[in-house]
């Protein structure tokens, strides 16, 4: 009895560090712990992407820099530095700038002390002749060691903004991704991600759906900074262009 008390508390203890250092179980799935009032954080973010069925040597490695502040204990303001990416391919070898994104997130209910954790989430990005708009609902609930957490995506991509020569092209794409991760102890998490996406054109006609799986690994090194990886492998064969294996991996530093 003494033993599964002790348990209880160093497993809570453990969610309440996550909560209060903003700690990602997850690298795809969005969970729904504020940084909190007059905290920031900063996330560096590293993706891979190899293979695919047309070109198994296709390497592309993406890259995020993210400052994020919390204004108040439910509401935070991240900004991402220009986002950019290296890819060595047959349709180009070398680097090229994606985006600079805005995000906000509202977080309206606790998924440790409400029956479900609730967020509201919404990014804008603006790169070259091209507008992102990527709302997002969230949703999570610890249960003792246990973390699941749900994300509904609905991104619209608008391609050729202010560029004459070509015409505007949009897609959209509804994503539902899947987060469960186990609380080791109070620095080790580890459990799994899923994301499913469908891509329509123009939001009208349905072109495909890539669904990716894999383990996430979370460490918290200390009470400032962290490190989440998840490796996931393609479970659809719709698009021959999709990679075969994509590897994220998120470090965090917490003032």
């Amino acid at each position: 009895m003494v033993r599964h008390v002790l348990s209880s508390l160093v497993l809570t203890g453990a969610m309440a560090t996550v909560a209060a250092a903003d700690a990602r179980p997850f690298t795809f799935v969005y969970d729904t712990y504020p940084v909190g009032k007059g905290a920031w954080e900063f996330e560096q973010w590293v993706t891979y992407s190899g293979r695919t069925d047309n070109e198994h040597g296709y390497d592309r490695f993406d890259f995020r820099e993210e400052i994020e502040f919390g204004l108040t204990d439910n509401f935070d303001l991240a900004f991402y530095l220009p986002s950019w990416r290296y890819e060595d391919s047959e349709e180009r070898t070398g680097t090229k700038f994606d985006s600079v994104d805005v995000e906000g997130i509202v977080y309206l209910s606790s998924p440790r002390t409400d029956p479900l954790g609730v967020a509201l989430y919404m990014e804008i990005g603006v790169g070259e002749h091209e507008l992102k708009f990527e709302p997002k609902v969230l949703l999570q609930k610890d249960i003792g060691p246990w973390i699941i957490a749900y994300n509904f995506v609905a991104e619209t991509e608008i391609e050729g903004v202010g560029d004459e020569e070509t015409e505007d092209e949009v897609e959209g794409e509804i994503e539902n991704l899947l987060g469960i991760s186990y609380s080791i102890d109070e620095k080790w998490f580890v459990g799994g991600e899923v994301t499913v996406a469908s891509e329509f054109e123009d939001w009208k006609e349905y072109e495909n759906t890539t669904v990716y799986a894999g383990p996430a690994v979370s460490y918290q090194g200390a009470e400032h900074w962290w490190i989440t990886v998840t490796p996931t492998v393609l479970l659809t064969q719709e698009d021959e262009d999709e990679p075969d294996f994509q590897v994220r991996a998120i470090m965090g530093l917490s003032f």
